[in-house]
């Protein structure tokens, strides 16, 4: 059955459990320890970096932080549109694979009598441990690009 999406995904889950959205977030975040840890001379044994690379190594983690947060900024957009327009239907998982911190959940779903499979690339948490081949979700689905489809309470804040 369809039907329309009430609630939005959070931020804080979706860079949870988005692997894109939680790597590129780490990379950006990343960019700058390393650039705070070897440029400043406030270490005792004075700077990794020297003072004229400084400069370059500034622009390093700039260009890093805004081409990571670029990809950041796609995947919340491309999530909150399908949350905002998307419409809920009954899903079952048919393959998960969590080899290390990150996998695939691949399921399929029925949607205007046509069978579609699809996936979403996950971080490894609590929330998608628990998730098993077999078991029944609810997707979000894209209307206009079903394949377009995420678990719905991998994205949702728990209630109570």
């Amino acid at each position: 059955m369809v039907e329309p999406v009430k609630k939005q995904p959070s931020l804080k889950k979706i860079l949870w459990t988005d692997y894109p959205a939680f790597i590129y977030t780490s990379f950006a975040i990343a960019s700058w320890i390393v650039y705070l840890a070897w440029v400043p001379s406030w270490r005792k044994s004075g700077p990794i970096i020297s003072a004229e690379l400084s400069p370059y190594a500034l622009l390093i983690a700039i260009f890093i932080s805004l081409l990571a947060l670029g990809v950041v900024a796609y995947r919340l957009r491309l999530i909150k549109t399908v949350f905002k327009n998307g419409v809920e239907v009954r899903g079952k998982i048919t393959e998960i694979t969590l080899p290390r911190d990150r996998g695939k959940v691949h399921y399929s779903f029925y949607y205007n009598n046509k069978e579609f499979n699809s996936y979403a690339p996950i971080h490894r948490n609590k929330q998608t441990l628990d998730l098993k081949n077999g078991d029944r979700v609810i997707l979000i689905i894209d209307p206009e690009q079903p394949v377009r489809a995420f678990i719905r309470d991998l994205y949702l804040k728990a209630e109570g």
